[in-house]
């Protein structure tokens, strides 16, 4: 063996030690083990992480490592129970393996790599977490961390320093992740997201959980005008549309919410926006034709959607000699639901399409958790941005969160409306009833 792989080695198994002693402290802590994944989630860049594999090839974000671990510490989760959700990542992840039989199966094999370690990790955090704690305790929780987040992102702006890109490392990911956009010559707010769009829209992600939080209403408002401050410093206009709507959404149709809160939260939301209004105004006009230009690329996407296959990676995937992906000649795919198209077929994408109008039926109908209303409010995003840095893994978690949320909270109008038609049944002694009248 080489000196590079001796090394490669003993960084696999100190971490596999470390995993095994963390996994023993977080075993009857799951709290803990909640906070924990919050914390490496909001605070490592996506650029930190371990190599796995037996070359150390394969790259795994610290979140993702993390969330592994936390896994296992929340497992098994008493009565866990199969959800329309789950099913859905299931076949999103079979057919993403299904890709790698077919034409450009590198392409093919690097989505579903990514698929595994963003996403489907993200999700069963989201979704045992939410069985092991309770969601008041939840929605605090990522309340809190996401109000130190926006107050980041908000003191990065005033300072036009954001200490985590010194956090260095030679790998691709930071090359890419590292480096602070501008807007109009103004500094974008990334914190540790490493994009202003992905801090931005992970901000948006949090408001339904602050409104929900078991907190006093003037700090539920201090915490969502601190997480609305966040977006607006990353001058996203897709963060801050997703925030209003899921500030809207929430006064609207989330459940437990007084008169009173409902109109102090619209309130604080009105003032938000005329108070950043001069601010945005200001930056996306010394910006000029950037904003434009980006709008325009985003329509020009659509005409990829004659290249996707029904199943695995459009015809219009390839690779330059750098290694860079494209799809005809386009570079950067800022659509979601279109570069799932892409690179997973159109199935997939009209899977995901199906699951989000599901999602949004049930906001409509008043029965939404939190985090189901979080998703909606994504739509946006989803349709104009592609999932990046946490903030992909952030969405799933979500997603994972609202799947365990409406599952119990189904059981629970399920079993409200068995003890309203038991407690309004005549008494007496009950007769079973015949199959068929006597003759």
């Amino acid at each position: 063996m080489t000196g590079t792989s001796v090394d490669h080695l003993m960084i696999q198994v100190l971490g596999v030690v470390a995993a095994i002693v963390l996994l023993i402290v977080l075993r009857r802590a799951p709290r803990l083990s909640v906070a924990l994944w919050l914390t490496v989630l909001c605070l490592v860049p996506i650029w930190i992480g371990i190599g796995v594999g037996f070359n150390g090839n394969l790259f795994l974000p610290a979140v993702s490592a993390v969330g592994v671990v936390v896994i296992a510490a929340l497992l098994p989760v008493p009565g866990y129970r199969l959800v329309p959700a789950d099913a859905f990542l299931l076949i999103l992840l079979i057919i993403g393996a299904m890709g790698i039989f077919g034409g450009n199966s590198s392409i093919a094999f690097a989505t579903l790599v990514t698929m595994v370690s963003y996403f489907a990790i993200g999700y069963v955090v989201g979704r045992v977490a939410s069985l092991r704690v309770s969601a008041a305790w939840l929605s605090g929780a990522i309340a809190i961390a996401f109000t130190v987040v926006g107050a980041l992102a908000v003191i990065e702006f005033v300072t036009r320093f954001n200490p985590f890109v010194l956090l260095h490392t030679s790998n691709g990911l930071y090359s890419v992740w590292g480096t602070i956009q501008i807007r109009g010559g103004v500094p974008r707010a990334e914190a540790a997201f490493g994009h202003s769009i992905a801090l931005g829209c992970s901000l948006a992600l949090a408001i339904p959980f602050a409104i929900a939080a078991p907190f006093r209403l003037w700090l539920k408002v201090a915490m969502v005008s601190i997480m609305l401050a966040g977006c607006v410093v990353s001058f996203s206009r897709t963060a801050m549309l997703c925030a209003a709507i899921a500030l809207v959404l929430s006064v609207f149709f989330a459940r437990d919410i007084s008169a009173k809160a409902r109109a102090i939260t619209l309130s604080v939301l009105i003032a938000a926006s005329v108070a950043a209004a001069p601010l945005v105004l200001s930056v996306f006009d010394d910006a000029g034709s950037e904003a434009t230009g980006s709008a325009d690329y985003r329509g020009n996407l659509l005409s990829l959607l004659g290249s996707m296959n029904p199943v695995g990676v459009a015809d219009s995937a390839q690779k330059d000699s750098s290694g860079t992906l494209h799809f005809a000649h386009f570079v950067s795919i800022d659509s979601q639901l279109l570069l799932t198209g892409l690179t997973n077929g159109f199935l997939a994408m009209l899977l995901a399409c199906v699951a989000l109008a599901g999602a949004l039926w049930t906001v409509l109908r008043g029965r939404a958790v939190p985090g189901t209303i979080a998703i909606v409010a994504q739509i946006p995003a989803l349709a104009t941005v592609a999932l990046i840095t946490q903030y992909s893994i952030l969405l799933f978690a979500v997603a994972g969160i609202a799947a365990s949320g409406q599952w119990i909270s189904r059981q629970r109008r399920i079993d409200a409306e068995r003890e309203t038609s038991l407690s309004t049944a005549p008494t007496g002694r009950l007769h079973p009833i015949p199959l068929k009248e006597p003759s």
